[in-house]
C-alpha cells in the first residue's frame, strides 16, 4: 500500500497495481474524501495535479508506478483519519478460518452467527474482522466481499483483496458464472432432485422475500437440488444458485415445502431447530481469461458441517 508523501505544499504519490487503468478523477476522489470536488477538478484544469511531471486530463487512465503530484494539503490530515479508523477495527476476536488465500482473493469459513458487513459502526463481521487482520485501513484498497452470507449461514465466504479481482469476480457472479453449492437440512422427504424457477419479490423495508404473486414482476430465480440422506421426516439436499437473489434458497425450499430446518421467518414453527440449517459448501470459479491466473478454475470447499448429517443418519 502506498502512502502519499505531503507537505505544506502538497504531496505525491504513486499508482498501485488497484489504481493502474483506473481514471485519474476517480482516484483522486476516493483517495481525497475530504477534498471538495471542485477543487479536486480545479487542480485538473490548471496542470497543478501532474503525472509523472507532465499535465494530464480527468479521464486519463493510470498506469502502475506513476507517480501522481497534487497541491492540497490535507493528505496528512486524511492519513491521520485512516489510522483512527483502522483502530476502531476490532482485534480483539477469534481469527477468520482461511480456506484459499493470495494476493487477491481471501476464501473464508464463516461461522453462523456472525454478519458479513457490519450493521453499524465499528460492529464485528467477516469484512471488519478482514480489515483488520490484514492491517489495511483503505487507503488504497479496502478488502470487500464478493457476494454476502446471511448472518446465520456457514461457510465458503469470498473476499477480494485487489482491484481487479473485485471487478472481474463481481462481473462473474453478477452473470451467474461462480458456481455457489450450498448444502441443507430440510422438513419432508424431498424427491431426488429438482428445479425451481420462481420470481420472487422483496420487501426491503419488512427484509421479507415472497414468491410473485400471478401477473406481479419479481426477480427472476433459479434453484436446483438434489438429495443426499434422509430419514424419517428430515432429508439433506445439496442446492445450486443458479441465480443469487436474497433469501433465495430459503423461500425456493419452502415454497414447494420442505422448509429449512431453523428457519425462524420463512419455516412452520415445527420446523425450528436451534439454527438455521444452511451451510455455504462449494463455490467455484471459471476459467475465464480475465480473471487473476491463480483463480482461473479455482473450486474452494467448506466441510459440511457434521451436525448436519446427525439428522439424517
Amino acid at each position: 500500500m502506498t502512502t502519499p508523501a505531503a507537505s505544506d505544499s502538497g504531496g505525491v504519490f504513486e499508482a498501485t497495481k488497484d489504481q493502474a487503468d483506473r481514471r485519474l478523477d476517480r482516484v483522486l476522489r476516493g483517495m481525497f474524501r475530504d477534498v471538495p470536488l471542485g477543487a479536486i477538478m480545479k487542480g485538473l484544469r490548471n496542470g497543478s495535479v501532474r503525472v509523472n511531471g507532465n499535465k494530464t486530463s480527468p479521464d486519463a487512465r493510470l498506469l502502475e508506478y506513476d507517480v501522481v503530484t497534487y497541491p492540497w494539503v490535507s493528505a496528512c490530515a486524511l492519513e491521520k483519519r485512516l489510522r483512527t479508523n483502522e483502530a476502531k477495527f476490532p482485534r480483539e476476536h477469534e481469527k477468520l478460518v482461511t480456506l484459499f488465500k493470495n494476493d487477491d482473493l481471501w476464501c473464508v469459513d464463516k461461522p453462523a452467527g456472525l454478519l458479513s458487513q457490519p450493521d453499524r459502526a465499528e460492529g464485528d463481521s467477516i469484512v471488519t474482522r478482514a480489515w483488520a487482520e490484514l492491517g489495511r485501513g483503505g487507503w488504497d484498497f479496502r478488502p470487500a466481499l464478493i457476494g454476502r452470507l446471511d448472518r446465520n449461514v456457514s461457510g465458503v465466504s469470498a473476499i477480494a483483496l485487489s482491484a481487479m479481482a473485485l471487478r472481474s469476480l463481481s462481473e462473474a457472479v453478477r452473470r451467474s458464472l461462480v458456481e455457489k453449492i450450498y448444502v441443507a437440512v430440510v422438513s419432508g422427504v424431498v424427491p431426488k432432485e429438482g428445479d425451481i424457477s420462481l420470481p420472487l419479490v422483496k420487501d426491503s423495508e419488512k427484509n421479507f422475500v415472497r414468491p410473485a404473486a400471478p401477473g406481479e414482476k419479481g426477480m427472476d430465480a433459479r434453484t436446483k437440488f438434489r438429495l443426499l440422506e434422509s430419514r424419517g421426516k428430515i432429508s439433506l439436499v445439496e442446492v445450486e444458485l443458479v441465480t443469487g437473489r436474497p433469501h433465495q434458497v430459503r423461500v425456493h425450499l419452502a415454497s414447494i415445502g420442505h422448509p429449512i430446518l431453523g428457519d425462524t421467518k420463512y419455516g412452520p414453527r415445527a420446523a425450528r431447530q436451534s439454527g438455521l440449517m444452511l451451510h455455504s459448501h462449494r463455490m467455484s470459479f471459471p476459467d475465464m481469461p480475465e480473471f487473476p491466473e491463480a483463480l482461473r478454475g479455482l473450486v474452494v470447499i467448506s466441510p459440511i458441517p457434521q451436525s448436519f448429517w446427525g439428522y439424517c443418519v
